[in-house]
């Protein structure tokens, strides 16, 4: 103390906060500076048709490297920070870091080139049928325009679009703009998945101030900046950001106990991707306990039915005949899923056709049954908290169990449905999630390096192991713990005199 006034030393400053938070927000968008840098969208347009960051490197150890340091560091960072905000989460001071690192990472990553995924590429080419040749994408196939300049950078010629009619709606006016320029269209594609990664995060922090005030910026931060959001959404491009956008509008919409709109916005996600279907029945279980009475159901029947006739019947003018990306997609079996490792044992001996038989059957009967109890439990005692979990386990369990076309992407779609709730266990799944997700790009490098020696099945096994046993490995962990922790307390009870 000198004249009566505190001196602080020059390290408490590092005790503050804010301070602390602004560090690892700086260090976290770093990393994914270093990744636009080094994979600028432009450049790399121009010196490719098609490629990805192992492509481009010629599958080096250094590039390799290179990539886990810095998406790795800043799924370290990304932790840390979640810390810092959890202690600290009513220093509103952090609001505003939350927010900034969020969209100032999401817009450096605007010119990243989409270096483990193209699909962005197809979005642009199948709004391209839509907007220039007035043929509809969902039945026309890329390969349909021979002369076009922008065919060599489509991945999947021979294929339709696979997505909704309101993703194409709303790729119409980039298109527009962006004419034959293809780098604008590039960059309007990215601009419109990233309005709707801001929009969902906007949703996050509304949704929390009625539901967990107290969990409410960390909830939020666990979103925002959570790299593979980040990667997939303002990096590769996806669209499931606009299709998990709709999903959590509904959520907000149950919030504000908007009944009517709740559903025909469901249905607005499931014209981006039509897996979101999942969630169609815990909304409507939600919304129909929730109106008190006979006459009170019956009107909310009138009133969102009508709402989502109108909405399917604007959009069925895309859908005759049906979507042939659709049908062509669900004949596509990843080496990343799960159920491809029973194909890929069986179809040996029993012939292809039957071995996907066999994995469809078998993948439905097990996850059907637990989609059932789930709804069932849940409707004896619907709360929003509740259906929270519920969206986020159905979806996480059809990733593991039934999903046959998945892909490191679709992991978003549970951490956008449920990362951010105050939910102890699902958090560590779906942190561990993230990273294993974020680790499977490394393990392609693997797959290359030996891909005179391996197999399908042993590739399939690779990435099943690398994805998914560290999500059991979590749940046995938690259990064992529950199960000690119940013993110790029978233990209690029958020591006490």
């Amino acid at each position: 103390m000198l004249n009566g006034q505190i001196q602080l030393r020059p390290l408490d400053w590092l005790r503050q906060p804010a301070l602390q938070l602004a560090l690892a927000g700086g260090l976290f968008w770093l990393c994914f500076l270093h990744l636009t840098l080094h994979y600028g969208l432009e450049a790399f347009v121009k010196r490719y048709p098609l490629t990805d960051f192992g492509r481009a490197d010629n599958w080096s150890k250094a590039s390799l490297i290179d990539f886990l340091v810095s998406i790795f560091g800043a799924f370290l960072i990304y932790i840390t920070a979640w810390q810092i905000v959890s202690r600290h989460g009513s220093d509103r001071r952090l609001i505003w870091i939350v927010a900034g690192v969020g969209l100032l990472a999401a817009l450096t990553l605007l010119f990243m080139y989409p270096i483990t995924a193209t699909d962005l590429f197809d979005y642009v080419f199948h709004s391209r049928i839509l907007v220039h040749y007035g043929q509809n994408p969902l039945v026309v196939s890329p390969d349909a325009f021979k002369g076009d300049r922008f065919l060599r950078t489509v991945t999947w010629t021979s294929q339709p679009t696979p997505y909704g009619a309101l993703w194409l709606v709303l790729t119409v006016p980039g298109s527009l703009l962006a004419g034959d320029n293809l780098i604008l269209n590039l960059y309007l594609m990215k601009g419109l998945v990233i309005l709707s990664y801001l929009g969902a995060t906007g949703l996050i922090w509304a949704i929390l101030k009625h539901f967990n005030p107290s969990h409410r910026l960390a909830g939020t931060l666990l979103f925002a900046w959570n790299p593979l959001v980040l990667f997939e959404t303002a990096g590769n491009g996806h669209n499931d950001m606009l299709m998990m956008f709709f999903a959590l509008l509904a959520v907000y919409l149950l919030v504000r106990e908007q009944w009517a709109w709740v559903l025909p916005t469901v249905i607005a996600a499931m014209l981006v991707k039509y897996v979101v279907a999942i969630l169609f029945l815990p909304f409507l279980v939600y919304c129909w306990k929730a109106q008190d009475g006979r006459r009170s159901r019956l009107r909310f029947l009138l009133k969102t039915g009508g709402l989502c006739i109108l909405l399917v019947l604007l959009a069925a003018r895309f859908y005759v005949p049906l979507p042939k990306g659709l049908l062509s997609e669900t004949d596509f079996y990843s080496l990343l899923a799960v159920p491809s490792l029973l194909f890929n044992l069986v179809t040996n001996a029993v012939g292809h056709q039957t071995a996907k038989t066999i994995t469809v059957v078998t993948s439905l009967a097990i996850y059907l049954p637990l989609y059932a109890l789930g709804l069932r439990r849940f409707a004896g005692a619907p709360h929003l908290r509740r259906l929270i979990g519920l969206n986020t386990w159905l979806v996480t369990a059809y990733l593991v169990i039934a999903c046959m076309q998945f892909q490191p992407w679709f992991v978003v779609w549970p951490i956008a449905l449920g990362i951010w709730a105050d939910d102890s266990l699902g958090r560590r799944l779906l942190l561990v999630f993230t990273a294993t997700a974020l680790l499977s790009y490394a393990a392609n490098f693997f797959w290359i390096w030996n891909i005179h020696r391996w197999q399908h099945v042993h590739v399939n096994l690779m990435f099943v192991a690398l994805l998914f046993l560290p999500l059991l490995l979590v749940v046995v962990h938690t259990w064992l713990g529950t199960v000690r922790i119940n013993h110790l307390k029978a233990a209690e009870i029958l020591t006490k005199p």
